[in-house]
C-alpha cells in the first residue's frame, strides 16, 4: 500500500508541476516581470500555506526543525533547488519556452543517478551508459533543431544547471527525511531557506515587489503557487516512500503534461522532432531509473 500510494503521489506531482510551468510561461508572456520577484513572491505565500497545513494537522510548529543540526541537508538543497534551481528554470521559461525547458530539466533523474556514482561510489551498468547517452542524443538533436529560438543557449545553459540542483535536491531531502522529519516540515524548511535567500537578492539587486501589483497577475501567481505547493508536498511524499530515484522517475512525467497543458491553455505547437526528442529523453531517464 505504502508503494502504491507513493507511485500516485510521484505521478500527481508531475502533473501539477506541469500546470504550474505552463502558468509561469503564461504569466511571462503576457507580464515583463522579473523571475526574482515572482520566485520570491512565491516563496512567501508558500510558507503561509505550509505553516497552516502543520497547524491544522499538529496544531503546532516545532520551531525546533529550523536549529537541528541535523536539517542542514535540507537547507542545502533548498539552496539548490530554490535560489539556484527554480530561478535557472523561470528563466530557461522566459528564454527558450516551456515545453523546451521541461525537456531539458527532464534529466534531473539522471543526475541524481549520476552523483549517487560520483559521490556514493556506486557502479555504473551498461544500461545506465545506455540511458545516459539516450539523453545526451535527444538533448543535442533539439538543441541542433531549436537554434532559432531567441537567447537559445543562455536558456539552454538555465535548464541544464536547473536539472543538476534538482537532482541534487531528491537525495539531499531524502537523508532528511530518514531522521524522523516529516514531508511537510521538511518542505517548510526548504521554503523558509529558499524565501530568505530570496529576499537578499531582492533587496540586494534593488527589485520591488510593486512589479506584481496587478489584480491579474497576483491572481496568476497565486495559482501558479497553489499548483507547484501541491506537486511539492505529493513529490516529497513520494520521496519518503520511493526513496529519489523512484520517486524522481515518476515526478518526470511532468514533461508529458508541460505538453498537454501548453497545447490546450497557450495553444502552443510542437514540431514532430521536438516530440520525438523529448520522448527519447524520457526513454533515457526512464532506463536509468529502472536499472
Amino acid at each position: 500500500m505504502k508503494n502504491k500510494s507513493g507511485i500516485s503521489f510521484g505521478l500527481f506531482s508531475g502533473l501539477f508541476w506541469g500546470l504550474g510551468l505552463t502558468i509561469s510561461a503564461y504569466i511571462f508572456s503576457l507580464y515583463n516581470v522579473s523571475p526574482f520577484v515572482v520566485a520570491f513572491v512565491h516563496d512567501f505565500i508558500s510558507i503561509f500555506i505550509l505553516a497552516a497545513i502543520l497547524l491544522i494537522k499538529y496544531k503546532k510548529i516545532d520551531f525546533k526543525i529550523f536549529t537541528n543540526i541535523r536539517n542542514i541537508s535540507v537547507i542545502i538543497g533548498a539552496l539548490l533547488a530554490g535560489p539556484i534551481g527554480m530561478q535557472c528554470n523561470l528563466y530557461a521559461v522566459k528564454y527558450i519556452g516551456g515545453g523546451l525547458t521541461s525537456s531539458i530539466t527532464a534529466v534531473y533523474p539522471a543526475v541524481s543517478v549520476i552523483l549517487a556514482i560520483v559521490f556514493l561510489k556506486h557502479k555504473v551498468s551498461k544500461k545506465t551508459i545506455v540511458g545516459i547517452a539516450l539523453i545526451i542524443a535527444g538533448i543535442f538533436a533539439q538543441s541542433y533543431t531549436s537554434e532559432q529560438v531567441n537567447s537559445f543557449y543562455i536558456g539552454f545553459l538555465f535548464a541544464l544547471i536547473c536539472a543538476v540542483a534538482w537532482g541534487s535536491e531528491s537525495v539531499l531531502s531524502s537523508y532528511a527525511m530518514s531522521n524522523n522529519l516529516t514531508e511537510i516540515e521538511t518542505l517548510l524548511i526548504r521554503q523558509v531557506t529558499s524565501f530568505l535567500a530570496y529576499l537578499v537578492i531582492v533587496l540586494f539587486k534593488g527589485f520591488s515587489v510593486t512589479e506584481v501589483a496587478d489584480v491579474k497577475l497576483e491572481g496568476l501567481i497565486f495559482i501558479f503557487v497553489l499548483s507547484n505547493m501541491v506537486s511539492y508536498i505529493l513529490y516529497y511524499m513520494s520521496i519518503n516512500r520511493l526513496k529519489p530515484a523512484k520517486a524522481t522517475g515518476l515526478n518526470v512525467s511532468y514533461v508529458v503534461w508541460t505538453v498537454v497543458f501548453s497545447a490546450i491553455f497557450l495553444g502552443i505547437g510542437l514540431s514532430t522532432l521536438v516530440i520525438i526528442t523529448s520522448l527519447v529523453i524520457m526513454l533515457g531517464v526512464y532506463i536509468i531509473i529502472k536499472d
